[in-house]
């Protein structure tokens, strides 16, 4: 393959010059996430055996653990197109999970509440990931269980947006 270029560089990279170390970082990274995404089902559409999808199950989430819950605020939590997001709140209040009144504060904005069936489906989610979890981790020994989570925690700082 001397002197052909590959033009798909998502799937391959040129075979004329060695991988820079940046290159090949990326390629570790991106290989892990794919492993991740399989292992914890997230490509799935239906996600956690549930009929929402991994987004529709972030909301939820989101709705579920703020005080005073808007469409801003889980914006600022996630990052999701605002129209998106929309169609997803929207979506949820047409199927009873989730409740929208005008805020006290500002009239021209909406909170959002999960129902009694909104929270009842979060919970079901909820219970669902744990176990997934649970599973997960469940032949890690008590050492490597603080190793795993502590690349984790790495990971998260190394990465986070607080980073210094």
């Amino acid at each position: 393959m001397e002197g052909v270029k590959i033009l798909d560089k998502v799937k391959y990279f040129e075979y004329d010059r060695p991988m820079t170390q940046t290159q090949e970082s990326i390629e570790k990274i991106r290989s892990f996430n794919r492993f991740y995404t399989n292992i914890i089902g997230l490509l799935d559409q239906h996600f956690l055996d549930t009929p929402y999808s991994l987004t529709e199950g972030r909301v939820l989430y989101e709705i579920h653990t703020m005080k005073e819950c808007s469409a801003r605020k889980i914006m600022e939590n996630i990052e999701i197109d605002e129209g998106y997001l929309s169609r997803i709140i929207n979506k949820f209040a047409k199927q009873g999970l989730v409740r929208k009144f005008p805020s006290a504060k500002d009239k021209r904005q909406h909170m959002i509440m999960l129902t009694g069936k909104g929270k009842r489906e979060f919970l079901a989610l909820n219970e669902n990931s744990n176990q997934l979890i649970s599973t997960l981790i469940e032949k890690l020994s008590v050492k490597e269980l603080e190793d795993l989570t502590g690349m984790m925690e790495r990971i998260h700082e190394l990465l986070g947006k607080d980073r210094t």
